[in-house]
């Protein structure tokens, strides 16, 4: 992901329909047979025209996990996951604090790559992986696959710097797909365009204390990084893993302190060939399916749009969205992680509820540790989450928005036969409710979670008053949000 809280928080584009309600990437599906990816244009199909599980979804899990999870190590100014690029930054106003202590650390002869070898993965277990996410109530994943350091997690022809040839001598994006094959969970895969250092690019990786040139472990050099390295890396995961999200990232030129990245000033990515390639490997499977791709591909279509952090004030839109965020700051693991960056239970859950009434998902990261395991501080919230869900879901999996999302700290949304009422703090004995909120005379108004039966409601010159118990009866705290379901029977 991107480096500080200025610099790396960026609204996606929305995705467009045209007015007869074909997506563009059925038009790339049908162009790309002929014309972009070499095949006879009588064998051009349209891609799924429809994602309907991505919507109703609601929330995902995001896994940042790779070889800066064996550093460990951010601070105020860069994130864990950026610890290789922010081993160059000089400028004392760009933040040297990972220079610093690298240097104190490890000493100057010490490269990033030789975080590889410390990169175990010995106590993965993505089966556990599965369990924790499921059991949070999440409905898709999507995990790390190449992050901006330019190590891969599978097998690939293009490079050896992956995590079967070095490092854990594991397929890890494998061995997670494996495990959730029989899972309802939905499974996506971030890959990053670009890299922080790359011969290819014009950018070969150099000693940050001498500038002398170093090797870049695992690189087979080649003349065309779209062709010859990114684009086989990406025909790999979708021929070996069929995924159903593709999500890129690092595709913009940028400069930090630390060197030019990502990709020079002007570039192709050619995405529109490889996401035409993934549409038609799904609509040419046995069994077609819908896949989609995020709004960092540069192409001339995205599926969803990508709000990156939580500093935002969020908007309701009509298309597709997702917000990704972190419980703390850094997405990969951060031994040097501040307490008081770390958000509770309570905060997520009314970030889901936010995100959720303005028509989003909630794509929330977690960063495990170099040898596979999960921190509790982000297993125990990811848990809460759960148990919150499985309590109040039906309010939040497979619904739209109403006309406006929220009044103040009260957000709604729209369920089958439902039109829920989502406070984000308990009401206290009474909750107000604007007068124009669709509530009739034959409506019923029930707290979910709890046992009491339809809750006593006027209809006053200042709104409608709703009486609500001063204690829950659900297991939580007053903190956390609750949910009062409008029905009409």
């Amino acid at each position: 992901m991107a480096k500080t809280s200025d610099d790396r928080r960026r609204d996606g584009s929305r995705c467009v329909m045209d007015q007869a309600g074909i997506s563009r990437r059925s038009v790339l599906a049908a162009a790309g047979a002929a014309g972009l990816l070499g095949l006879a244009a009588t064998h051009a199909q349209a891609a799924p025209a429809a994602t309907p599980w991505y919507p109703s979804a609601k929330f995902g899990i995001f896994i940042h996990w790779g070889v800066y999870s064996a550093a460990a190590w951010g601070d105020a100014k860069h994130a864990a996951e950026w610890y290789l690029y922010a081993m160059n930054v000089t400028d004392p106003a760009r933040g040297t604090g990972t220079r610093d202590h690298h240097l104190k650390t490890y000493g100057a002869d010490f490269a990033y790559d030789q975080f590889i070898r410390r990169f175990t993965a010995r106590r993965y277990d993505p089966h556990s992986w599965v369990r924790l996410f499921e059991q949070a109530g999440a409905r898709y994943f999507v995990l790390t696959s190449k992050h901006h350091d330019g190590f891969q997690l599978f097998r690939n022809t293009a490079s050896d710097r992956n995590s079967v040839r070095l490092g854990p001598g594991r397929d890890l994006v494998g061995e997670l797909f494996s495990a959730a094959a029989h899972s309802p969970l939905k499974r996506g895969l971030y890959y990053s365009l670009g890299e922080f250092y790359n011969p290819a690019l014009g950018t070969a990786p150099r000693n940050p204390y001498t500038g002398a040139e170093i090797p870049y472990t695992g690189y087979r050099p080649v003349t065309d990084y779209v062709t010859q390295y990114e684009h086989v890396h990406l025909k790999t995961l979708i021929d070996h893993y069929d995924p159903d999200v593709l999500w890129a990232d690092g595709q913009g030129y940028h400069e930090f302190g630390g060197g030019p990245i990502f990709r020079p000033k002007t570039w192709d990515w050619r995405s529109d060939e490889i996401l035409s390639y993934y549409y038609r490997n799904a609509a040419d499977r046995p069994r077609p399916k819908s896949v989609l791709a995020n709004d960092r591909f540069e192409a001339s279509h995205a599926d969803f749009a990508t709000v990156e952090g939580d500093n935002k004030k969020y908007v309701l839109r009509p298309d597709p969205w997702e917000a990704c965020l972190n419980i703390g700051k850094s997405w990969g693991y951060n031994e040097n992680e501040d307490p008081a960056k770390i958000k509770s239970s309570v905060q997520l859950l009314r970030l889901l509820a936010e995100v959720v009434s303005k028509n989003g998902n909630l794509l929330l990261n977690i960063g495990p540790r170099e040898d596979g395991t999960i921190a509790d501080w982000m297993s125990s919230r990811l848990l809460d989450m759960g148990r919150w869900l499985r309590l109040n879901g039906r309010a939040i999996y497979g619904s739209t928005p109403w006309t406006r999302a929220m009044d103040g700290d009260l957000c709604y949304t729209r369920t089958r036969g439902a039109f829920n009422l989502i406070p984000l703090h308990w009401p206290d004995g009474r909750l107000l409710v604007p007068d124009d909120v669709p509530i009739s005379a034959r409506s019923r108004i029930r707290l979910l979670g709890g046992h009491s039966g339809p809750l006593p409601w006027t209809r006053t010159e200042q709104g409608i008053v709703i009486e609500v118990p001063r204690r829950r009866t659900d297991g939580f705290t007053e903190e956390f949000p609750a949910v009062l379901s409008v029905t009409d029977w």
